[in-house]
């Protein structure tokens, strides 16, 4: 089995520099003489080293060199690719890739590490090695492997995932629902509704732009607080939307946020509150929101919601507001869970 192997720093290519931890592109050879160590030859490694970023650190430069990366011709030539890469931003990176990658016909895996290679606490060589055999089981899609410490090894949709516990370092999927899950060294993949099939992952989706991704447009994720008070007039001018990032009730400090609204609608940027349930009767503050013209991202997580207004304003194929409401990569949990 031939994997490609993209790498760009993050805790799994970090190593303890001084009195902290740094990127250190020695980690990667590492990490693969580890993998052959334990698991033998079967599967072949080629490298490429495109950055070497912690990832809290990285910038739209970073998603527009990856998915450069990941949708270059040489990809078909492999069974599937693996991204090495920071725990801290991995969701939001999945997330973005899945769909502005829709199209790519081999599996793309996510790996990442709670701790660095060299600390016995580490999960990196776990998460890779349950990359592989995913590919190797015939799995496709956008996904992200994952051992929790003391727990089940999960491979969760790239759209799905949620930002990690910042308590026990454990990773999980949206409704709890992970794609498939590595029992021993076997790949099971659960059947469930709220997920989409493997037939439905291996089927390439329709790129969302024949142009390479290009971010000059930018989108303000602000995460709801009581106290709140944001200002328009904070957002420099290459922001061409915010993202409010709300209570899991769908609900958002409603005085604070309708002024804001409304100082956004008189310079022509739209506001947009995720997550939202699909529910016949919605709180008298998210009424009132919607009411102000904010615009509700329906069943999402945050990071799925910032991807896909990030893809939906930089692209000319059809209006922003237009693509803000279609569901790119199986990111709406169903209405059922």
């Amino acid at each position: 089995m031939n994997l490609l192997v993209l790498a760009t720093g993050g805790t799994i290519g970090s190593a303890p520099k001084g009195t902290g931890l740094d990127t250190d592109a020695a980690q990667t050879p590492l990490l693969l003489q580890m993998y052959r160590r334990q698991y033998g030859e079967h599967a072949r490694f080629t490298v490429r080293q495109l950055c070497t970023v912690l990832s809290e650190n990285i910038e739209d430069s970073f998603y527009e060199t990856l998915c450069t990366a990941l949708c270059a011709p040489e990809t078909a030539r492999f069974d599937g690719v693996i991204v090495l890469h920071g725990t801290d931003t991995l969701p939001y990176t999945a997330a973005l890739c899945a769909m502005a990658c829709r199209q790519l016909c081999v599996p793309v895996c996510f790996v990442s590490s709670a701790y660095v290679l060299t600390d016995p606490r580490q999960n990196g060589l776990l998460n890779l090695r349950a990359a592989v055999r995913y590919i190797e089981a015939g799995g496709a899609g956008f996904v992200v492997p994952f051992a929790n410490p003391g727990g089940t090894t999960e491979l969760h949709l790239a759209t799905r995932l949620l930002e990690a516990d910042p308590f026990t370092d454990c990773f999980s999927s949206a409704a709890d629902a992970p794609l498939a899950v590595l029992c021993g060294d076997e790949i099971r993949f659960p059947a469930s509704p709220q997920l989409p099939t493997q037939e439905e992952l291996r089927t390439p989706l329709r790129a969302c732009s024949e142009a390479p991704l290009c971010l000059q447009k930018k989108i303000a994720l602000l995460a709801c607080f009581p106290g709140m008070a944001p200002k328009a007039d904070a957002l420099s001018a290459d922001y061409a939307a915010a993202l409010l990032w709300g209570y899991h009730s769908g609900t958002a400090p409603q005085k604070a946020l309708a002024d804001f609204a409304a100082q956004m609608r008189a310079q022509n940027r739209a506001v947009y509150l995720a997550p939202v349930k699909r529910a016949a009767e919605q709180y008298a503050s998210t009424n009132a929101l919607l009411a102000c013209g904010v615009r509700p991202m329906y069943a999402l997580t945050a990071p799925s919601a910032l991807a896909r207004l990030k893809i939906a304003y930089n692209q000319s194929a059809v209006s922003p507001e237009a693509l803000a409401e279609e569901v790119l990569y199986y990111e709406e949990v169903p209405a059922s869970v």
